[in-house]
């Protein structure tokens, strides 16, 4: 008697990704649109200048994050493009 081996297909949350990327995106935009607020202040006091800086942080901080998960989301949806048509 043989045993057959049981393929379970686990699904990525692939789509969910996409969607926190493009929110990564959104949050960008906000960090760049406070930022821009802030600047156009006519004085820049100690706590703007704090809150300014922040703004950079955080926008660099959620760049980073952006370009890791798109790289990872690219090459898995590359190597499925490939097996896929391996396959066929």
């Amino acid at each position: 008697m043989s045993l057959k081996r049981n393929s379970i297909k686990v699904a990525l949350p692939i789509g969910r990704a996409a969607r926190l990327s493009t929110q990564i995106e959104a949050l960008r935009f906000e960090c760049c649109t406070a930022a821009e607020r802030i600047s156009n202040q006519p004085v820049l006091d100690e706590p703007s200048e704090l809150e300014l800086e922040e703004c950079a942080r955080l926008d660099d901080a959620l760049d980073a994050a952006h370009r890791v998960l798109k790289s990872a989301l690219g090459q898995i949806i590359y190597s499925r493009l490939k097996r896929r048509s391996r396959v066929q």
